[in-house]
């Protein structure tokens, strides 16, 4: 098979992949939500008000801009999903906690994915559900790579 060609059916199944909207198999809630209820889940000591997660690394675990994180912390809160309050020691940063409706969301959300992925994962066969994340993995790697070297000006593109 041609290189272009294998491009070609590459650029498909991605966008194909993009298309395919994991959202639509949850209730209520996009799937950047469910990915803020799994970061704030991950902090246990957030929830005892032991340590503090911030605005700024939600946005930085999501790879997205804290106003693009701040808009779907608003529509989070008005779910109370999360909360949200003003840092006592830095009045700059916005402090964010998981509230225990959005405990019980995650939680909710979380078996409806895993039992979908655990489909998917038995039709496909564990061992190439392995090789094609190996695989994926390697590519985005070398794709990381040759766009560092773009943002350097070697002249690729």
């Amino acid at each position: 098979m041609e290189n272009q060609e294998v491009q070609e059916q590459m650029f498909k199944a991605m966008f194909r992949l993009r298309r395919f909207q994991m959202g639509n198999v949850l209730k209520d809630i996009s799937m950047g939500e469910y990915k803020v209820l799994e970061i704030l889940s991950k902090c246990p000591e957030c929830r005892k008000g032991e340590k503090n997660i911030f605005v700024s690394e939600v946005a930085s675990a999501m790879k997205v801009s804290p106003p693009a994180v701040s808009r779907t912390l608003k529509t989070m809160e008005a779910k109370n999903y999360i909360g949200r309050s003003v840092d006592s020691k830095d009045r700059r940063n916005t402090v964010v906690f998981i509230t225990e409706k959005g405990i019980a969301k995650r939680e909710e959300c979380r078996k409806i994915m895993l039992s979908l992925m655990g489909r998917v994962i038995d039709r496909m066969k564990p061992e190439n559900m392995q090789h094609m994340v190996d695989l994926f993995n390697q590519m985005l790697d070398i794709m990381e790579d040759e766009l560092k070297k773009t943002e350097k000006g070697d002249g690729i593109c």
